[in-house]
């Protein structure tokens, strides 16, 4: 069995070293000019890969048959043939220097201040439960691998804690460290490209431990998987369910999150690295998205009848086959995808709040003289490093109170919106979500 202790240092090391190569990024003109590639750019998209793409698709798979593709589908076909939108997109950002989706969208309508503050609203809290996710996918992978570890860690919540404070932390080393105009992240971008090939290589792996060790082989597999389908009303359609709604979302997700926008937009330096984009990031996702039906399949044959959650395959097929140091390199993936997700979202967000909410308001204040001042770097660095703060505690929160009543990790949680109301519908547009009783969403 393994040691919590051991995982939290191996974990705690693999976040140092995420600094490391966010800090070389930042300071060395070679690291700047590597972030400023095409194929790190490429590779920095794979933040919408998630750690509910990396654990939940299997999960979804398993249970509502051919609907995880729809995360996958979406986005490839954007990028292959909407390809054209996005270079666009871009184009009109780089000229009026925005830096947000709530600039983008304000921008369209005038430089609409309370358009920019409703945008900022809208994304806030429909990743507050995205990132709650996050927590509770990092703590729950950690009870699954390390389920001796000591008391004070041992609880789902309590390890949420551990996750959201040293997350919260890396997020402000990360991404608040200097003020720059064009909201370009070198660093950030870098550390991001390594985390999608670690969470890549890691599914991959395990992808292959499966096919070729387990079932010895390719074409045990497929017919394993074929039977699967046969037998399994879930999959005797790709397009029953929510399948083709699904994918127009995804399609949305692609560009509006927050944390893509950021990464697709704003981080992009010349519009002619979607050349490679265009086929790289479908590529990825493809890649991603090969092993899911290997692994469920897997997971339901070995584990059927028992209590495992089939979000989990990922981490316990390796488990119970003895091959702990896979298990290790799938929770390193996973929380790859999580911390990936995590910062640059909260690094979005931030600046969001302290454009459109924070400053505005204190710019009002007369007797703080803010107008006149003639370097405010200082405040909103201090500013965004709170919000990420305090962003990740709510998420906390969130999860502590909400996360619990999902019966499946992989939804996201819609409890502080009513049913048949505008609201979710809206959401819907602006972050790829779902509404109530009308989607299940993963990414």
């Amino acid at each position: 069995m393994l040691s919590g202790g051991l995982i939290i240092l191996i974990s705690v090391a693999y976040l140092i070293l995420l600094f490391a190569i966010a800090y070389y990024g930042d300071k060395s003109s070679t690291g700047q000019r590597l972030a400023n590639h095409p194929l790190i750019y490429s590779l920095s998209l794979a933040v919408y890969c998630s750690s509910w793409t990396f654990y939940g698709a299997v999960g979804r798979a398993s249970t509502t048959g051919w609907e995880f593709a729809a995360t996958y589908l979406g986005p490839v076909l954007v990028f292959i043939f909407g390809w054209r939108m996005i270079e666009k997109i871009i184009l009109v950002s780089k000229q009026q220097n925005i830096t947000t989706i709530a600039d983008f969208i304000s921008s369209r309508y005038g430089k609409s201040q309370s358009l920019a503050v409703l945008v900022t609203l809208i994304a806030v809290l429909g990743t507050m439960p995205y990132i709650a996710l996050q927590l509770k996918a990092v703590a729950l992978s950690y009870n699954a691998i390390a389920p001796g570890a000591t008391e004070a860690l041992s609880k789902g919540s309590d390890t949420a804690l551990f996750v959201a404070l040293l997350m919260g932390i890396f997020a402000v080393l990360f991404g608040t460290r200097h003020i720059d105009a064009t909201e370009h992240h070198p660093g950030m971008v870098l550390a991001v490209a390594f985390e999608s090939i670690i969470k890549l290589t890691a599914f991959l792996s395990v992808g292959f431990f499966v096919t070729f060790y387990l079932y010895d082989g390719l074409g045990n597999t497929l017919s394993l998987i074929s039977d699967q389908i046969r037998y399994t009303p879930t999959f005797q359609s790709p397009f029953a369910g929510s399948f083709l709604t699904e994918t127009v979302l995804a399609c949305a997700a692609v560009i509006c999150l927050p944390r893509q926008f950021h990464v697709t937009v704003v981080e992009n330096t010349h519009p002619k690295h979607l050349l490679m984009a265009r086929w790289l990031f479908p590529l990825y996702l493809i890649l991603l998205g090969l092993f899911v039906l290997p692994i469920a399949v897997a997971g339901m044959d070995i584990f059927a009848g028992s209590a495992i959650d089939a979000d989990s395959y990922v981490l316990m097929l390796p488990l119970v086959a003895g091959w702990e140091h896979l298990a290790v390199f799938a929770f390193i993936g996973g929380l790859s995808a999580a911390t990936s997700m995590v910062i640059v979202a909260s690094i979005t967000l931030s600046t969001m709040v302290c454009n459109d909410i924070v400053m505005p308001l204190l710019l009002r204040i007369r007797w703080l003289r803010l107008s006149k001042s003639g370097d405010l770097g200082a405040l909103l660095l201090r500013v965004r490093r709170i919000t990420i703060l305090g962003l990740m505690i709510l998420a906390y929160f969130y999860y502590r109170i909400f996360g619990d009543h999902a019966r499946s990790p992989h939804l996201v949680y819609w409890h502080l919106w009513p049913r048949s109301n505008f609201c979710p519908q809206l959401l819907a547009v602006f972050i790829g979500k779902k509404a109530p009783d009308k989607v299940y969403w993963q990414a």
